[in-house]
């Protein structure tokens, strides 16, 4: 008896987690919607980095803005990036997809950590008065993840070396 109930139940909850899952169309489907969307969840979805820069302004107090402003640069990027960034990433939509996530991808970006550190970090130097450079800090983060591909595939080839090994051709 207790078998069964704990196969049923066991069974139910299968069947509800695979029926659940929705195919990779299904998934793009959504997410060629959300790129249209001006609003997810009733949260504003900016179209650009000047648009994020100008929406950030508006969602800070003035008097916590000015504070950031007397870190450096690595510092407020670091300490905003599990709070702010965060947020930016799951109401802008920088995981699930959004008409931002859709920009900056265009602009060269594929991870949502380095889209809310660049957008962190272009707002301090919005609040510093300072020009934002960001095809400077994109192309630091292809470069950045580039190496790391590299890095990564070497090390492959480290711990798996190849079955036939390349032969020298004599003359």
């Amino acid at each position: 008896m207790k078998f069964s109930i704990v196969y049923t139940v066991t069974l139910f909850l299968f069947s509800t987690i695979l029926h659940a899952q929705n195919t990779e169309e299904e998934v793009m489907k959504i997410y060629r919607e959300r790129e249209k969307l001006e609003r997810i969840n009733d949260v504003y979805i900016p179209k650009d980095i000047q648009e994020a820069m100008t929406e950030l302004d508006r969602l800070t107090d003035d008097a916590k803005a000015k504070k950031l402003i007397s870190s450096p640069e690595d510092t407020i990027a670091s300490k905003l990036h599990f709070s702010l960034g965060r947020w930016m990433q799951i109401h802008w939509g920088l995981e699930e997809g959004s008409r931002l996530m859709a920009y900056l991808k265009s602009r060269g970006l594929s991870f949502p950590d380095d889209m809310a550190d660049l957008l962190i970090r272009c707002w301090y130097r919005h609040l510093c008065l300072r020009p934002l450079q960001d095809d400077l800090l994109i192309g630091h983060y292809i470069t950045k993840r580039k190496q790391q591909h590299l890095d990564r595939l070497r090390k492959s080839e480290r711990n798996h070396p190849s079955p036939h090994p390349k032969e020298e051709h004599r003359e």
